[in-house]
């Protein structure tokens, strides 16, 4: 389960390539890329919007979670036919699912029950979001029944019970997810980050050095902070948040830059022993977010270009964050143009 040389789940540094752009990309599905994430971060981002638009999003997280496990279900079924495998019956597969559900630190799933065609009841422990994992577990469902569930959670964060029963019919908002997560973007293949590989499992060795990785607990911990991760795949999160942006106009995307901004200041400000930004845009990189890099600027301005960015504003606010809290000063918005893969990000003091 884990590699014997840096000692990661062979499952993450196997499964995947760190290109010098700042993106981690999966060997087996090209338009599949990963991120390392703060589980603190995405409950803020959801929690904090939710309360300053007046609107909760969590319908609209699961169903972003849900479309996004949808898609990489089938094709991993699709996987399995193509290279001659028969397909698993779908109570195996669940299994199958549910046991590998803790390596990317996303929780322990167990199958409390299953009736085919009607429903599947699981007991999820120590989730890194709620409303995340209904959609994990609605979209595998969906996959690989091909129709529509009707998911609920009883408990808490500790321990919960996950319901998914079947529903015909396919709501609106749902076919718009969907279309938005299986759309796909040309990465910017620029940037210069180098990493030392791992012999073993071919991931970089800058990765056992940032995380402690618990399988059995389902617990990835950043050793600095000592803060929660997950290694998830972007397109469930940027799905959502362009919805949003489309339902609700374009001061949703203020609104989540400003929320990552405040959220990066806190984190920064809390780590001991001094920042160093370009140490910080490499260790950024290294998790998948994307490069960002300094171009040339004057009376005490910041200019920066962030390429392969997962989701611009979110980006944008954290490297807004980072400048504030290492330089010790609040920084205006002075340029922000944000595009599907690159971001000019302007700060005046």
């Amino acid at each position: 389960m884990y590699c014997s040389d840096c000692g990661m789940p062979r499952g993450i540094g196997k499964a995947n390539t760190w290109r010098p752009s700042g993106v981690i990309v999966s060997r087996y599905e090209k338009d599949l890329r990963g991120i390392f994430y703060d589980v603190g971060e995405l409950e803020n981002l959801f929690t904090s919007l939710s309360e300053e638009i007046g609107y909760d999003v969590t319908r609209l997280v699961i169903e972003g979670k849900r479309k996004d496990s949808a898609h990489y279900t089938r094709g991993l079924l699709r996987k399995i036919e193509d290279s001659g495998g028969k397909s698993p019956h779908p109570e195996d597969f669940f299994r199958m699912m549910a046991s590998n559900f803790c390596v990317p630190g996303f929780g322990k799933v167990d199958i409390v029950s299953y009736r085919e065609a009607e429903h599947i009841e699981l007991e999820m422990e120590n989730v890194y979001s709620i409303p995340m994992a209904q959609g994990q577990a609605a979209g595998v469902f969906e996959a690989v029944l091909d129709c529509r569930g009707d998911v609920s959670w009883e408990g808490d964060a500790t321990r919960g019970r996950v319901t998914v029963s079947v529903r015909e019919g396919e709501p609106e908002l749902e076919k718009r997810i969907e279309s938005e997560v299986e759309s796909t973007e040309d990465l910017l293949d620029r940037g210069e980050m180098e990493y030392e590989l791992c012999r073993g499992c071919s991931a970089p060795r800058d990765l056992c050095r940032e995380f402690d990785w618990s399988v059995e607990r389902a617990m990835i911990t950043e050793r600095r902070s000592g803060r929660r991760f997950i290694f998830d795949n972007t397109r469930g999160i940027t799905a959502v948040m362009r919805i949003l942006v489309e339902e609700l106009g374009e001061e949703v995307e203020r609104s989540l830059l400003e929320i990552s901004r405040g959220y990066a200041r806190d984190y920064y400000l809390g780590i001991d022993g001094g920042l160093d930004v370009d140490a910080e845009f490499a260790r950024l990189s290294l998790w998948g977010w994307g490069l960002p890099t300094r171009l040339d600027g004057s009376n005490g301005d910041h200019r920066l270009e962030i390429v392969n960015p997962f989701y611009g504003p979110v980006m944008a606010g954290r490297v807004w964050g980072l400048v504030e809290a290492a330089s010790g000063k609040a920084f205006d918005l002075a340029e922000h143009v944000s595009g599907d893969n690159l971001v000019l990000l302007g700060l005046a003091s």
